[in-house]
């Protein structure tokens, strides 16, 4: 009673999460073995495992017909080879993230058990990156191939589109990619970010990248551990170095684990390839999207730029003009502002020249609820919007503009009333577009002085006579302090042809200027908010002022695109200078 009286019992408290991934203690037969006959094989783990996402984690380089499988049984790994090996060939089974511990779900990355057919293990390699062509981002989980030249029908450069690769393996989170146990000799390297899982490209919407050379693997020299325990494998050198059965005390494993970082290191020193992600064109012309956003406006995208367009309606009459048609800035797509009234839906032929490519059927997303008031229904409304409404209007580089929802058929500008303080003028107002959908207000602004607009209901009509309301417009003009100026001085002496140099902000989701240049010359960004930004300049190799896409078919790469390295800050009240070689 005493001894209960003063105990506090407590829950036995557990020991440190486990936050290691599964161990490999051995293989059977042991990893880079020779002269491999079975059709399995078993890796042993110093814990109970489990298998994730297995088909899509899991792959086997060279590529077997059919698909390797997997089966886990306590703290083993059995892989069974339902497919005939070629003579004297080194394989590579690649686990990805798959393989993790049962309680904690810690990740074995990267492992690969190896094995050869033959009486060697081919120990060549071959590193590179993959990002996308336009903005340079690291891709992660696509395929990386190899093809060699073994097809008695096809030639080589061929055999991405009908046949799976050689060799094969997947970008890591960095879009990184490394193979190993290569054997000698020159391959096409191709990526491809696979659909339907043949590891084939033919499907027009796989984006793909392709080196214009042939590449050969080299043989990278690793300082080779002492020991490693009973076949261990860590999972960042990917079986490069053969391992030995032996045991060792944990001060050599971890010295010989230093070794192989400091291999990581050395990788610097040798060839990487660089590829370039990207959606091949497609000759076809197509409908990508088309819908019917709001009453009187519907949109249809295509895949290349417009002409000689008609849309031909279906579900209504067409003798008379029922659209105002207004192209996108690329031209590839098309917003037809519809004057029929009461159109909410639409079925129509789309025609390019003499051609029929597709027949839309449309519906207006979300349908308006229209109130009754005072015994009329309430219409559409005509929207007015002004952007220096939110941060004010930078006079010395932009003009002031109202942009309305729909073009205009009416207006009446000498019923619009510009107040500052206590005066009040009637403005100088145009038209900036022929679809009559934008206003330029001119006056000389003062620095940091509020405006007002005042426009007073039903001065502005829309298609189908879609009016507003009464609209009080503020906003205050800004002074020449709070803006910076960068100077680029572009020197293209070594790379000449065309460029477009792009401003745009850090995360790229705005390009707030655009410049073509030709030669080496200073380039000026004036009056630019302070901020942080990024230069892009893109080598417009035929010259039609945008970016273009490779096709792998006409063995056409995607237009370069390169980046200042370092972004740019600008100051208010500040000139920047950088130079760009």
């Amino acid at each position: 009673m005493l001894l209960y009286g003063c105990a506090h019992p407590i829950s036995p408290e557990g020991g440190p999460k486990d936050v290691n991934p599964p161990r490999v203690i051995s293989c059977d037969p042991p990893n880079s073995a020779t002269e491999f006959k079975g059709g399995s094989f078993r890796i042993d783990f110093n814990e109970f495992i489990n298998l994730k996402n297995p088909v899509n984690e899991i792959f086997i380089s060279p590529p077997l017909k059919s698909p390797i499988d997997t089966r886990v049984r306590g703290k083993s790994l059995i892989v069974r080879l339902d497919d005939s090996l070629a003579a004297n060939t080194t394989y590579s089974v690649t686990f990805g993230n798959a393989i993790l511990d049962l309680t904690e779900g810690n990740v074995l990355k990267g492992f690969n058990y190896v094995f050869s057919t033959g009486h060697y293990v081919d120990s060549l390699s071959l590193q590179g990156t993959l990002q996308t062509a336009f903005d340079h981002k690291l891709q992660k989980d696509v395929f990386i191939e190899l093809y060699i030249s073994n097809n008695d029908t096809l030639p080589l450069d061929s055999l991405p589109l009908h046949v799976a690769p050689y060799y094969v393996t997947k970008t890591d989170e960095q879009g990184n990619f490394m193979f190993h146990n290569l054997k000698q000799g020159e391959f096409l390297l191709f990526a491809l970010a696979d659909q339907n899982g043949d590891l084939i490209f033919n499907q027009p919407s796989e984006k793909i990248a392709f080196n214009d050379s042939l590449v050969k693997p080299y043989y990278i020299r690793v300082p080779k551990p002492d020991t490693l325990a009973n076949d261990s494998v860590h999972p960042d050198h990917h079986n490069v170095v053969p391992v030995r059965k032996k045991s060792a005390d944990s001060l050599k494993v971890a010295d010989s684990m230093n070794k192989i970082n400091s291999t990581r290191q050395n990788l610097l020193n040798y060839p990487s390839a660089s590829l370039f992600l990207f959606e091949s064109t497609d000759s076809v012309q197509r409908i990508k999207h088309a819908s019917f956003p709001m009453e009187g406006k519907a949109l249809v995208v295509f895949r290349f730029p417009v002409k000689n367009l008609r849309v031909v309606p279906l579900n209504f009459d067409s003798i008379s003009p029922w659209y105002i048609e207004e192209l996108s800035k690329q031209g590839d797509s098309v917003t037809l502002w519809i004057t029929r009234p009461n159109v909410d839906s639409l079925v129509a032929k789309v025609i390019l020249g003499n051609k029929t490519i597709d027949t839309v059927r449309l519906e207006v997303t979300k349908k308006e609820i229209r109130k009754k008031s005072s015994g009329k229904e309430k219409q559409v409304q005509l929207g007015i919007s002004n952007a220096a409404s939110h941060s004010g209007l930078n006079q010395y580089k932009n003009k002031l503009t109202l942009n309305f929802s729909y073009p205009l058929i009416r207006w009446n500008f000498s019923k619009v009333l510009l107040v500052s303080a206590k005066d009040t003028i009637h403005p100088d107002i145009s038209f900036s577009d022929s679809l009559k959908r934008e206003i330029i207000i001119q006056h000389k602004w003062d620095e940091e002085k509020t405006y007002k607009i005042i426009i007073p209901d039903s001065v502005f009509f829309g298609i189908q006579n879609f009016t507003h309301d009464s609209v009080f417009l503020e906003f205050k003009t800004r002074a020449e302090k709070d803006f910076g100026n960068l100077i680029v001085s572009m020197n293209m002496e070594k790379r000449p042809g065309q460029y477009i140099v792009q401003l745009m902000n850090e995360n790229e989701s705005a390009v707030f200027e655009e410049k073509i240049i030709t030669g080496s010359e200073k380039i000026h960004f004036d009056f630019m908010p302070p901020g942080k930004y990024k230069l892009k300049a893109i080598y417009d190799r035929n010259r039609n002022g945008h970016w273009d896409t490779g096709n792998y078919k006409l063995k056409i790469q995607p237009e370069e695109v390169i980046y200042l390295p370092k972004t740019v800050t600008i100051r208010a009240n500040w000139d920047v200078e950088e130079v760009w070689n």
